[in-house]
């Protein structure tokens, strides 16, 4: 009869990581970032909420106009806003990009990039980063209806068309439950604004977080903190392990140092 042994070996049951695609080793990186930057590299996922004239544009311009941020990571930059042609804060963003603009939402431009990436990816030497940002256009799409699906399911895959090559996908919003909830579960980054002001949306938001940054009585010292100065934000930094908390991108939060 067979017997086991008393110290059984499950070397050859752990889970080992994937070897990295070779076309991808000993990419050169474009600049350095600060590590306490969104990482491009790796793709990200941010949401942005914030009210109205808090100052959700400013942001997302600094991120793709900005040295300190990514300008010039990017090979190509789409810009879906109602505002993009009209509002002062994103004339710079849009002379840069004009051609990759668009005031109004439809699912084909989503449609577009995906081809436009799969084109560019059959060329391996070809640079693939990318951008996409979708301005202030949450609330127009039914958190359960067809209507913008297109732009909430590329939340999901978006990274599978950059081949490597630095992406970020961004998506702003005026409350955050108008985020769809599969935006929400992929966001690598998520952005609050002190200006805020609603305390059931800080306790939507905290019992969504709270767990993973500290707790509830840390995560309330947090918001106060964000609080204090107006344009201030809560920064959550998703996909670090253990998560990050930082007031805008340079006062460190949680953990506690």
């Amino acid at each position: 009869m067979e017997t086991r042994s008393k110290k059984e070996d499950f070397s050859k049951l752990k889970i080992i990581p994937i070897k990295d695609d070779e076309d991808q080793e000993g990419k050169t990186r474009k600049k350095e970032l600060h590590p306490n930057l969104p990482d491009v590299y790796q793709g990200q996922l941010l949401s942005l909420v914030a009210p109205i004239r808090s100052s959700k544009s400013t942001t997302w311009n600094n991120l793709i106009l900005s040295d300190n941020f990514f300008n010039d990571m990017f090979q190509d930059v789409h810009v879906i806003s109602n505002t993009i042609a009209s509002d002062k804060t994103s004339r710079f963003a849009y002379k840069k990009f004009r051609h990759t603009c668009h005031d109004l939402y439809n699912d084909s431009i989503i449609r577009g990039i995906i081809t436009r990436q799969k084109a560019k990816m059959k060329n391996k030497e070809e640079d693939c980063s990318f951008a996409l940002i979708l301005d202030d256009l949450l609330n127009q799409f039914p958190k359960n209806g067809k209507k913008g699906m297109e732009a909430i399911a590329f939340a999901s895959r978006f990274r599978h068309y950059s081949n490597g090559d630095p992406c970020m996908l961004l998506y702003s919003t005026q409350r955050y439950y108008d985020l769809n909830k599969i935006v929400r579960n992929n966001s690598t980054g998520i952005m609050f604004s002190g200006n805020i002001k609603s305390r059931k949306e800080w306790e939507q938001i905290s019992d969504d977080f709270a767990d993973v940054v500290g707790g509830k009585e840390h995560f309330d010292d947090m918001i106060k903190e964000v609080q204090k100065e107006p344009y201030q934000w809560l920064y959550l930094k998703l996909d670090t392990t253990p998560p990050r908390a930082y007031k805008n991108f340079t006062t460190q939060l949680f953990p506690v140092v």
